[in-house]
C-alpha cells in the first residue's frame, strides 16, 4: 500500500531524517521517501490508518497535510 502526503514543517536534513524514524516504527513500513518539500511516500505491507501517521508525526512536532 503506498500513501502520499506532505509533511509541514520539514526545514533541513535532520527533520527528515527524524521523520523518516519515528514513520519507520509503525507497523508494516517498508520504504519512506521524504523530499526536500516534506512530499512524502510511504509504503507499507498492511493499510496504515492516517490517524496512526499523524500521531508517529506529532511526537516530533511535525504535522502532515493530505495531497491531491
Amino acid at each position: 500500500m503506498l500513501i502520499r502526503f506532505k509533511i509541514d514543517n520539514i526545514t533541513c536534513e535532520a527533520c527528515v531524517k527524524l521523520s523518516k524514524s519515528v514513520l519507520g516504527k509503525l507497523p508494516g513500513v517498508k520504504k519512506i521517501e521524504i523530499d526536500k518539500n516534506g512530499l512524502t511516500a510511504l509504503e507499507s505491507d498492511r493499510a496504515i490508518d492516517l490517524v496512526e501517521i499523524k500521531a508517529a508525526l506529532e511526537k516530533v512536532d511535525k504535522k502532515l497535510t493530505l495531497i491531491k
